[in-house]
């Protein structure tokens, strides 16, 4: 390949040029000593990750009696032992060296934490435990194999153990928490993600809860599917999910009050939002303005308390034809 002369200079001269003329600061920057550096450092990483393993906790907390309690209206379930397992890639990749270094996290799925009251709790699983298949080798919480056990084996200290564990019937979705600046949850059909600036904004567990409920009934009632139909018959033009918006703020709502979580006043919860993003008050795109869904959200909570008080179950007001099998 021949390259001609005076291409190349103007490119040898264009290049000085940029690197001569490149911008500089106009004063004496001070620049910390390593040592200082490296503390602060540890610092910063040390309250990062403690915040993000209480938001985990958390959420954790929440949840789960949420999906155990709708278990009979959901279309696939587990058995949950109160187990939540961990790899170093379970975190955020800016959190990995963080929770190798602090919690000894690698390759191996380990147990993180036990759920306060859990069947595991009580059966006396441990952090640091490491759950063993029927082969022994070192599986995750939410391993396919747990699903019809009464015991579960465990590696302790280099020592295998069997322990008899009693489990609680869940919706198996996996909840998920997302580092994001985004007040922000949602669900794909397989899992509930929420980010951790919602986790900040949901100040009460029962708001928190409201939120749980509408992405569990996203992914129960199939609205990812029907979506993404909607946007193919037609021709991508157009992406409808105000209804199913609308039908998982009323079909969550059920979904949390069936798991004890109070109601009063946890549509508020809207009204905050809606100051926070105010084009959200006028502004109807994807999803319901505020105003809407804070009044929507009062009459569930009127609809469910009346049924409460003449006895009867807390299911939603589902179409002829439309409940799930267990819901009678």
């Amino acid at each position: 390949m021949k390259f001609k002369l005076s291409t190349i200079l103007a490119t040898a001269l264009t290049a000085g040029l940029f690197i001569a003329g490149c911008a500089t600061v106009d004063t004496n920057l001070p620049i910390p000593d390593s040592a200082r550096l490296d503390f602060e450092t540890t610092q910063q990483e040390t309250k990062a990750f403690a915040r993000y393993l209480k938001m985990r906790r958390r959420l954790d907390k929440v949840s789960a009696p949420i999906l155990a309690a709708n278990a009979e209206l959901c279309e696939k379930t587990r058995n949950d032992f109160g187990i939540i397992t961990h790899t170093k890639k379970s975190y955020p990749k800016h959190l990995r060296d963080a929770a190798a270094r602090r919690l000894g996290a690698g390759e191996t799925h380990a147990v993180l934490f036990v759920r306060d009251g859990s069947p595991a709790q009580r059966a006396g699983v441990k952090r640091g435990d490491i759950l063993l298949s029927e082969k022994s080798k070192p599986i995750s919480a939410r391993d396919k194999t747990l699903t019809d056990t009464q015991s579960v084996n465990i590696r302790r200290a280099g020592k295998d153990l069997n322990i008899a564990l009693n489990s609680v019937s869940s919706c198996d979705y996996a909840v998920v928490l997302k580092m994001s600046g985004a007040v922000n949850a949602y669900a794909n059909g397989k899992s509930i993600i929420v980010t951790t600036a919602m986790m900040d904004f949901a100040k009460a567990d029962e708001e928190l809860a409201l939120v749980v409920g509408h992405e569990l009934a996203h992914n129960t009632m199939g609205h990812v599917r029907k979506a993404v139909w909607n946007t193919v018959i037609s021709g991508f033009a157009t992406r409808t999910t105000r209804p199913f918006e609308s039908e998982a703020d009323y079909v969550g709502l059920y979904y949390m009050a069936r798991a004890g979580y109070k109601m009063n006043g946890v549509e508020d919860f809207w009204r905050r939002l809606g100051v926070e993003h105010p084009n959200s008050i006028v502004r109807a795109k994807t999803h319901p303005v505020t105003p809407e869904r804070l009044l929507a959200i009062r009459m569930t909570a009127k609809e469910i308390d009346a049924k409460r008080a003449k006895g009867q179950k807390l299911l939603p007001n589902y179409k002829p034809g439309k409940a799930p099998k267990n819901a009678q």
